[in-house]
């Protein structure tokens, strides 16, 4: 809590915008040269205010117009900040290191040849023996440890391939030849063990998940693994990172493609075959035409239907979606709500639209985005939190689904507002946050080092695995650790503790990762378009 000015450790675009937040009692900040000690920028701070969810009060040090690359740091007062960048692609190299870290949460893959990839966090093939299923064994191997420990989770492999799967389709451009092929070979294989979770009958399990195990490498884990139960949210998201992904390697695999397509249209039968099908139905008939009351289900409905309508055309589905459209919500992208991705598919594919219902929906995102934009001008650490649910478990995810909202929103209006947001979301992440600290392992001058991690837990004497989001504050403090070490009444923005106990702040997830390759990419092409003109 020493840290008084809190930067974004990864730098800053040229020709963005640029602030720093302050809790000093000077007026004036200066930009410095950190190799010669030179001032050569000065600004006023803004006045204070108080922020109410860290509890701080704050001054913003903006210095947008400041366009020289080089390395620098903000003197106000006594106080400096960090040394960061001011360059073309400050994000650009992030992606590497995410997209190992995902790599290296492999299961059932054999890391053991890989050191040039993960580091010391290699295993030989894991989780590989046949897992119980209502009383049989079935194949369940492959996907990713999606969390902290060595479970599945169908929901979460879903949300990570749909961010990577809409990097590569809508900015392949900021793609190398190589970073392409990474991805696409990650996106496959978490999709070849989604299609594992599917039973014969089109119903998707949850997932697979362990009691009992100890505290070991992968290839030694004894845990009594099983598969969770089917549900009708499960075959949605299924449904949805099937068809995206059918309609992604239609080029470049059809077998796979097919393979996928078919997957998704049986998932599709069985969610409508569901109970909670029928209640969606029911709501829809009765709710107000704001559409938020629907929660999660309806935004996995409207998901699962634009995504099918974007790789079939087939009629039925457009009808639905003119059906449904007017009662939903068309953003966020994490597990209370993922109907960003609904908007993605409707809005960027290359089928027939209906005019009115692409119209709504654009009313909707950009709606969503001035909300957003409000609280981010009313938070000390321009985060638009206390628009969209406060700091629960997830939060750091939270605020980069914010951030894909504010970037879709941009990416249909053009609008510099919504750049400007989608730019506070992501320095909050990487350190413009209470603590000063990156939320993201190995990347930053001050990040995170003790996270939830099991793997990392067992390299004890080594930094943990890079290029994990951590979960982040939590004012419900939902562990025993941080019920004993975060004191009650904390502000929600700093109910946050690095420690390997503290689960419900310090957890990792490769959907809490995967925005950030999606993220990066955007602002890859946008600074791009600002220095070319295109």
């Amino acid at each position: 809590m020493k840290k008084r000015i809190q930067v974004n450790h990864l730098g800053y675009m040229t020709g963005m915008p640029k602030n720093a937040v302050c809790r000093v009692t000077a007026g004036v900040f200066y930009l410095v040269e950190a190799a010669t000690g030179i001032s050569v920028y000065a600004g006023r701070l803004t006045c204070p205010y108080f922020d109410r969810e860290s509890g701080d009060t704050v001054k913003l040090a903006d210095f947008s117009d400041f366009n020289t690359c080089g390395s620098y740091f903000i003197r106000a007062g006594y106080r400096r900040s960090d040394v960061f960048e001011i360059t073309g692609e400050p994000y650009k190299n992030i992606r590497k290191t995410v997209l190992d870290g995902i790599f290296a949460s492999r299961c059932g893959f054999d890391l053991s040849g890989e050191t040039a990839r993960c580091g010391n966090y290699t295993h030989r093939e894991c989780h590989t023996e046949p897992v119980t299923k209502h009383g049989s064994f079935a194949d369940a191997s492959g996907g990713w440890h999606t969390g902290g420990g060595y479970a599945k989770n169908v929901r979460s492999t879903c949300l990570a391939a749909a961010d990577m799967l809409y990097a590569l389709k809508l900015f392949g451009e900021s793609f190398s030849d190589e970073e392409k092929k990474l991805i696409s070979d990650e996106c496959r294989w978490g999709l070849e063990w989604l299609l594992k979770m599917q039973d014969r009958d089109g119903g998707v399990y949850g997932g697979i998940s362990v009691c009992g195990t100890d505290i070991a490498s992968p290839e030694e884990d004894n845990g009594a693994y099983f598969f969770t139960e089917q549900s009708c949210s499960a075959a949605l998201v299924f449904t949805a990172a099937a068809a995206l992904g059918a309609e992604f390697f239609s080029e470049t695999d059809k077998a796979f493609s097919k393979k996928l397509r078919k997957a998704a249209e049986l998932s599709w039968i069985a969610a409508l075959r569901t109970e909670e099908y029928e209640n969606y139905c029911r709501r829809l008939g009765s709710a107000s035409e704001n559409g938020d009351g629907l929660n999660a289900i309806e935004s996995e409905f409207m998901w699962a239907m634009c995504e099918m309508y974007a790789l079939t055309g087939e009629s039925s589905f457009e009808q639905m979606i003119m059906e449904k459209y007017i009662l939903s919500s068309f953003y966020g992208f994490g597990y209370s709500t993922c109907g960003g991705f609904a908007a993605l598919s409707y809005l960027m594919n290359s089928r027939t639209r209906d005019r009115s219902a692409e119209a709504f929906i654009r009313k909707r995102l950009t709606d969503r985005a001035d909300r957003m934009t409000i609280a981010v001008n009313s938070s000390g650490y321009r985060t638009a939190r206390s628009a969209g649910g406060g700091y629960t478990y997830g939060s750091n995810f939270a605020v980069l689904s914010d951030c894909m909202d504010f970037i879709t929103a941009y990416l249909i209006s053009g609008e510099q507002e919504y750049l400007s947001g989608a730019i506070d979301q992501f320095g909050y992440i990487f350190g413009k946050n209470p603590m000063g600290l990156s939320y993201v392992t190995g990347i930053g001058n001050d990040c995170c080092q003790m996270p939830c991690h099991l793997m990392s837990a067992l390299m004890e004497n080594d930094p943990p695995l890079p290029g994990m989001v951590v979960s982040g504050a939590n004012v419900e403090r939902s562990d025993e650790y941080s019920k004993w070490h975060i004191e009650k009444g904390t502000p929600g923005a700093k109910c946050y503790a690095d420690n390997s106990c503290s689960l419900s702040t310090n957890e990792p997830s490769i959907h809490f990762s995967a925005p950030l390759i999606f993220i990066s990419a955007f602002f890859d092409k946008v600074g791009r378009s600002a220095l070319t003109g295109r």
